[in-house]
């Protein structure tokens, strides 16, 4: 997130659409809860089309194939612009911004969390196993901290677990073990999926599966990176691990929007309200599928916004959702307000 003052807006409208106003006239507090719209403080009124232009128009006497494109440094189409995040009362806004103190617009793609696991090579019939699952991470997410509503994102599993306290530990590791034994192979990867299930730290951790005696064991929760050791204790030899995979956050998944929704409401409360509510509402959806984007902006402290020394930006995020799935090639009207062509791959505007 930002140095200075960072704001997260959430977009759930149908088809990712921004507020464009109404045929009576625009009002900035018309805007609906979970939309996001872009107030013109020029024309007083919401902007559905492009704020700057990311292409040099095509000269006299040069062919549609000779067209250029720049990616530093567009032409802005606007003078003075806010950022809005309808809510069921008063809207969130960004500051007022001078379109010349924009320094970044970038913006990422959905791309869906992947969970650490280890899959064991095969456990060897009739031997006695010590089993190590190192926690080398634990989870960074805010809602493994503070998520009042229960919301149950933080367990990427689905089983709705909370990271247990006896996982955490002060050092770099935190080394938790159990057994494995079987007539068969089978067996024995029966008898170690049992015990991290019969386990109530182990099974708040993990998932587990067996095939054959080659267990896959699956970290539940976001930013849990562990390893394992099989030891097998009879033969004092360590059995080898058949694959890993690293945690993968990926972009837009809910237990980041709504992390970054709480953790930037605790910091800055509703900004341009009078009052700081206790329960301050969020808008990541459990079935959320959100692409992001980042807009970073100077500002002139400390006789603007923000808290920290001069030179430092605010930033304000917009995820923006489609029905619950990853949005296509052209979404709604954040494609064409950002200029982004392709909505599937990342894009960045410097000026």
């Amino acid at each position: 997130m930002g140095t200075n003052l960072s704001q997260v807006f959430v977009s759930n409208t149908n088809g990712a659409t921004v507020e464009v106003g109404t045929t009576s006239g625009d009002n900035f507090n018309q805007i609906a809860s979970g939309e996001v719209g872009v107030w013109d403080l020029g024309g007083m009124a919401w902007v559905n089309s492009a704020l700057y232009s990311a292409s040099l128009d095509t000269q006299s006497g040069v062919t549609t194939t000779d067209t250029l494109t720049t990616v530093a440094n567009p032409a802005w189409l606007y003078n003075n612009l806010q950022f809005v995040q309808g809510t069921a009362g008063n809207p969130l806004a960004t500051p007022m911004i001078n379109v010349r103190n924009i320094r970044r617009i970038s913006h990422d793609p959905y791309a869906a969390s992947t969970r650490a696991n280890v899959v064991t090579d095969t456990l060897t019939a009739g031997k006695n196993f010590d089993i190590k699952l190192i926690i080398k991470m634990v989870p960074t997410s805010q809602l493994n901290f503070n998520d009042a509503n229960s919301t149950g994102y933080v367990d990427l599993s689905g089983g709705g677990k909370q990271f247990p306290l006896g996982a955490h530990n002060l050092t770099n590791h935190k080394v938790l073990h159990t057994s494995a034994y079987g007539a068969t192979s089978t067996a024995a990867g029966d008898n170690l999926v049992s015990n991290i299930q019969g386990n109530g730290i182990l099974n708040a951790l993990f998932t587990a599966s067996n095939s054959a005696g080659a267990v896959t064991i699956t970290a539940r929760h976001a930013g849990v990176q562990f390893e394992l050791i099989a030891q097998n204790v009879d033969d004092d030899t360590e059995l080898a691990n058949g694959s890993s995979q690293a945690f993968l956050p990926g972009v837009g998944n809910p237990w980041q929007v709504l992390s970054e929704e709480i953790r930037c409401r605790s910091r800055y409360g509703d900004f341009n309200r009078m009052y700081l509510p206790q329960n301050p509402a969020t808008y990541a959806q459990a079935d959320g599928a959100y692409n992001k984007i980042v807009i970073e902006y100077e500002h002139n402290w400390p006789t603007s916004t923000g808290i920290a020394p001069a030179g430092t930006l605010n930033q304000c995020v917009i995820y923006f959702d489609s029905d619950g799935a990853a949005v296509t090639t052209t979404e709604g009207d954040f494609d064409t307000i950002f200029g982004i062509a392709d909505l599937t791959v990342a894009a960045e505007f410097m000026w």
